[in-house]
């Protein structure tokens, strides 16, 4: 067996006579490496077995790190929850999301904001980079808000055919999330955001106002407990024109009086849910409570300059996240 170990030569005389050194030590040297050959015992000590296990320790099981991607079969954001904490070891298995440490100390009474109460105006974002982290969920009104309001910053997740029923059915994810199909609500599993934006309704005029309320109910709670430390805003509906509607063929459905009853659905549905209200219906009433025509292409949505309007009020509304933390009792 080969020795890898390195030995320096050493370069003596032979002055004396007598027996020559070199040759005994070559001898020695032999023997040696003959017998190590056969016992398998190296400069150090025994050498391991060429059949011996390598002493590397086994791998250990690890934690799921918390943004792991939800894999796109899982039933649900809750579902997959369970899943990835019933596979972790007891000892590692996450506690409970805690409540925002803000949360815990309630405002005095005069300085927290009303839930079911409509936002008041104030002064206006520094600049749009406020909105940098904030998620616009809607429909094909977001999208305009998106396109034409000028306002280019956060993120927009927006389908022109979106309502609160289809927002958490799994037979609608008309969205990707790292390339695999997503419903509004699972798109919020791509980060945390600061604050939450939704407007849906005008697609569910068609629908009974109770089959409204349990649907936005649900989703309400659903992207609370995807998103629970972003400000959640819930804004009203926008009137609709009812003669331009009617001009360009759309529904009878699509009236003034369905539009009033959702929106006291969604003042209802933010006071016990704990939203922020936004009264984004008062900027696009005229004295007569309708969307007026020079501000609508169709009798719904709305010319570039009204969707300017919209982003004008959303830099006049908003409130400190820490006040709206503290402001919830739940």
């Amino acid at each position: 067996m080969r020795n890898n170990r390195s030995y320096s030569s050493y370069h003596g005389s032979n002055r004396g006579g007598g027996v020559p050194i070199l040759p005994i030590v070559a001898a020695v040297l032999m023997v040696f490496l003959a017998v190590s050959a056969v016992l398998h015992i190296g400069p150090f000590g025994a050498l391991p077995s060429a059949n011996a296990e390598h002493s590397v320790p086994p791998l250990q099981d690890t934690a799921v790190p918390e943004d792991t991607a939800v894999p796109s079969d899982s039933a649900s954001p809750d579902a997959q929850a369970d899943a990835d904490i019933s596979s972790l070891p007891a000892s590692e298995a996450p506690e409970p999301s805690a409540v925002p440490e803000a949360s815990k100390e309630p405002l005095p009474e005069g300085e927290r904001y009303v839930f079911g109460e409509f936002l008041p105006e104030c002064e206006p974002v520094p600049d749009d980079s406020a909105f940098a982290n904030a998620v616009f969920l809607g429909d094909s009104r977001t999208e305009g808000l998106q396109a034409f309001s000028g306002l280019r910053q956060g993120t927009f997740h927006w389908d022109r055919g979106m309502n609160v029923f289809r927002a958490v059915s799994e037979d609608y994810q008309v969205f990707e999330i790292d390339g695999k199909p997503a419903n509004l609500v699972e798109t919020l599993a791509e980060k945390q955001y600061d604050a939450v934006y939704l407007m849906l309704g005008i697609n569910e005029m068609g629908y009974d106002v109770s089959a409204y309320r349990s649907a936005l109910y649900t989703l309400l709670d659903a992207i609370r407990e995807a998103q629970p430390e972003a400000v959640l805003y819930l804004q009203t509906m926008p009137p609709v024109n009812e003669a331009e509607c009617r001009a360009n063929g759309l529904g009878e459905w699509l009236n003034n009086a369905n539009v009033d009853a959702f929106n006291e659905v969604i003042q209802q549905a933010a006071k016990e849910k704990q939203w922020v209200l936004l009264d984004t219906a008062s900027i696009y009433r005229d004295e007569s409570g309708s969307l007026p025509a020079d501000r609508t292409s169709d009798g719904v949505h709305f010319t570039y300059n009204g969707y300017g309007i919209w982003a004008g009020f959303l830099r006049t509304h908003w409130i400190d996240k820490d006040r709206y933390l503290r402001s919830r009792t739940n």
